[in-house]
């Protein structure tokens, strides 16, 4: 194959070992002009989230194409561990997949076989297609695609459930996990303390994760939970201190609605 090719620059992958500080933002809203305002406000990576937000791959697809536009990488979130999910966004040009959930070493395992071609005795499972949009449509060395792709499309697993947490060494065992996101939320819940994401329980439960990853040589990424600016400084300085050199800074929704919320109340402000 020949033709127009256009390399395309994961700009999370093994980020922190070069000593970057690399910001993200989740964006669950069905809007590519989102995408592009991540881009042209400096960050590095959207985190397009499909098991929240409120649209299907075809929206994606044009939010991926929003994020090549801007050179911010697009990241997407699949709603459930099913291996076609996981092809599917690859094929159509998201540059990683965060996979929700993840509390085993079989899980993790089976979500790195979903996005790896088989090649060099690894156990991918990836189905092999010439004429994706992640292949600019058959136009790119095949051979050269597909050892490109093992070598720069991310995998990020979620955890956010104490059996995650648990079994945090069994999954960092698994090779070709790129990153460990932490899930305070969907963990607090669990834990028995609903919406205190900084809960001192959460927090060391999260911290020990995060001590196992810097173990292992495995990035970490942070959301932050913060609703100021002050105090997201100091949630992210916690994070920072012990290691974290990845961060969402929070989702569009609350962002833009706390951005409103603001400008009303001073729009109605008297003196």
């Amino acid at each position: 194959m020949s033709g127009y090719t256009k390399q395309r620059v994961n700009r999370v992958k093994n980020s922190d070992r070069k000593g970057d500080l690399i910001a993200g933002v989740t964006v669950q809203l069905s809007s590519p002009e989102m995408v592009e305002m991540c881009g042209a406000s400096g960050y590095d990576f959207v985190w397009i989230d499909a098991e929240h937000g409120s649209f299907e791959l075809e929206t994606a697809v044009h939010m991926f194409r929003a994020a090549d536009v801007f050179g911010i990488t697009p990241l997407f979130r699949v709603p459930s561990h099913e291996p076609s999910l996981i092809m599917r966004a690859l094929d159509a040009g998201a540059m990683g997949v965060i996979v929700p959930n993840v509390s085993t070493r079989a899980q993790a395992q089976a979500i790195v076989n979903a996005a790896r071609y088989k090649a060099d005795g690894n156990s991918g499972m990836r189905g092999a297609c010439p004429g994706t949009r992640a292949t600019n449509y058959q136009t790119s060395d095949w051979n050269g695609f597909a050892t490109w792709s093992n070598a720069n499309v991310s995998v990020w697993a979620l955890i956010e459930t104490t059996a995650g947490v648990a079994n945090i060494d069994e999954i960092l065992a698994v090779e070709g996990i790129d990153a460990i996101a932490l899930g305070p939320f969907d963990l607090a819940h669990e834990m028995g303390y609903p919406g205190q994401v900084l809960h001192p329980e959460v927090t060391a439960a999260l911290e020990l994760v995060v001590e196992k990853a810097q173990q292992r040589g495995v990035d970490v990424v942070a959301s932050l939970f913060s609703e100021s600016a002050s105090d997201m400084s100091a949630e992210r300085a916690h994070w920072f201190a012990r290691g974290v050199r990845m961060f969402s800074v929070g989702s569009d929704r609350g962002l833009v609605t706390r951005a409103l919320r603001e400008r009303v109340a001073a729009a109605r402000h008297c003196e």
